[in-house]
This record gives C-alpha cells, structure tokens and sequence, in this order.
C-alpha cells in the first residue's frame, strides 16, 4: 500500500488550531488568536478529531477540557510548531558584536582605495568583523563557483564578463588617466599625442580584471603595442616604477590619485580616447539574502556608491 505523504497526513494549521484551543481551552477565544469564525473553528476541529480519531476537547462543567489523548499531543506539537517558527525567523546578524571573517576577492587597487577607508569604519562600527582579500579569478566561471561556494563572500571590481548566477551593484564610474614622474620631458601642462606616442608604456596585466585588456585594445588601436615597455601584474608596482623612470603608464583615475598622494606622481588627461569603467561589486545569488553578505554590500553601498575621485588630471 502507498504511504500517504505527510503534508495530506497533517494540515500545519490545524496543529496550530490545536495548540491555540489547548492553551486558552475556549474556542471563540482561539478563534479571535487564529482570526477564524466560530463555524470556521467548529469545522477545523472536527477535520482534527476525525485526523487523530479522538475527541481532542470535550466540554464539562468546568468549561472545554482536553482528552487524556490529547495532553500527550500537546507537548510535541508544541514543539514541532515552535521548530517550523523558527525556520521563518532568519537569524539576525548584528555588525556590533558578530565574530565573522569575510573574504573579499579584489585586486591591488582595491587594497589601495577601498580598504583605508573601509577599515576604520569596521573597527569602529565591527569590531569582530576581519576583512581577508584574495584575488580576483581571470576565469568567470571560476570566480562565479567560488562566489556560489561562499570561499568568496564579495568581489569587487572591474570584472570583465563574469558568469551566470552573478548579480551586480555598479558602485561608480571610473576615467582612465595618464601618469608620469615629476619632471618628465615629455608632460608640460599637458601630454601631447606626439609625446604620447613617442613614450614608452608600462601597462597592466592584472589578471581577473578587465583593466588590461582594455588599455592594451586602446594602444593597439593608435599603433602604439610596440611601445609598451613593461607589462606587470600588480597595480601597485607602477607608482615606483613611473617614479623613478621615463614611462608612461595609464590606470584607473582614483589609483592614479594615492600616486600623487604618495609618489608625486603627475596626472594627465590621455590624448587619445579611453572608455570609462565601472567599479561593481558582485557576489552570488545563492548569498543574496544572507544576512551577513546583506550586511558587508550594504557597508560597500554606504561608502562607495558615487565614490567621487579626490583628484584631478592636470
């Protein structure tokens, strides 16, 4: 014989009928907990007389009263009822006293930008929250399973092409500018195309980013692959590397703004045209409700969203 599936064995809400009337042994009173007519309450409880074949409540001169059967059923649907709440109550997350560590996949340029500010405002607001960054996989896939396994809570950036199942937030809109040593013969007031030209490059090739690809598109376009002169995989090697050299190098506007802050660097407008980018962070569908991944995007939100550039190209 075929069992019977559980949810045509038991009606949820007439276990919660059940306990409603046991606590406060009156059936009108049940009714206005439950929000049910008199006719509505007498028709459940007698669907739940039929279900376990015990009169459940009976009425006596004392008022209603519960059947012995029904004394034993209290406790365990009690408590069954009290699991099934508890599953419908997401268990909060509070930044004040939470002990968490979230992993942030990002690459230099977000170590530069995004964690002097982000850090104080944890320590002050967080304090058991720590931050550990990791870096961005050049392959979507990659990065979208490690995002879907939680090995990766956020990722920020610009990211080119990640995979399905990813949902985004554009935070702000980057420029790309040029940077250059103070002194260099070729950057007056403004760097020329023909200086631009005649420079040599240092471009970016970070991988999980789409920072070098669209640099070296733009270059290429103009004729000038040939005068790229060293390619590095961190962004932050080119501020001493610029510093102490004649090359040339073009990044993002607000990583080109701690250079000057810290290396002296000079900013240019480029000669030719570069898109802008946006700045995103991304995480997986399977975490947008968790609240502490709810909680750090809406830190992110808070801080970043049209995070404005301190500097300007000169």
């Amino acid at each position: 014989m075929r069992k019977k599936s559980l949810s045509r064995q038991l009606d949820l809400n007439l276990l919660d009928l059940f306990d409603t009337v046991y606590r406060t042994r009156n059936l009108t009173a049940a009714g206005s907990v439950l929000g049910l007519s008199q006719p509505a309450m007498s028709h459940a409880l007698a669907r739940l007389r039929e279900m376990y074949g015990d009169p459940l409540f009976v009425r006596l001169a004392q008022g209603l009263q519960p059947t012995p059967f029904a004394d034993q059923l209290a406790g365990p649907v009690a408590a069954a009822l009290q699991i099934v709440r508890a599953t419908l109550d997401k268990a909060p997350f509070d930044p004040a006293t939470a002990q968490r560590t979230f992993r942030v996949a990002m690459t230099d340029i977000g170590e530069q930008v995004f964690l002097p500010l982000l850090l104080p405002h944890l320590e002050r607001k967080a304090p058991g929250i720590k931050i550990e960054t990791c870096a961005t996989s050049v392959n979507p896939a990659a990065l979208s399973h490690d995002l879907s396994t939680g090995d990766i809570d956020v990722a920020l950036g610009f990211i080119s092409n990640p995979a399905s199942g990813i949902r985004r937030q554009v935070l702000f809109r980057d420029r790309y500018v040029c940077v250059v040593r103070p002194g260099h013969p070729l950057a007056k007031k403004s760097l020329s195309l023909d200086g631009f030209r005649q420079a040599r490059h240092i471009m970016p090739n970070v991988a999980g980013t789409g920072h070098g690809e669209t640099v070296g598109k733009v270059l290429a376009a103009n004729g000038l692959s040939d005068q790229v002169a060293l390619r590095v995989t961190h962004f932050l090697s080119i501020a001493p590397l610029v510093a102490n050299s004649d090359l040339v190098a073009t990044v993002p506007g607000n990583l080109a703004d701690t250079f000057t802050a810290s290396w002296k660097l000079r900013l240019f407008e480029p000669p030719v045209a570069f898109p802008a980018f946006d700045v995103t962070q991304y995480w997986h569908e399977r975490y947008h409700e968790e609240p502490g991944n709810k909680w750090l995007r809406r830190v992110i939100e808070t801080m970043f969203l049209d995070f404005p550039r301190r500097g300007t190209a000169a």
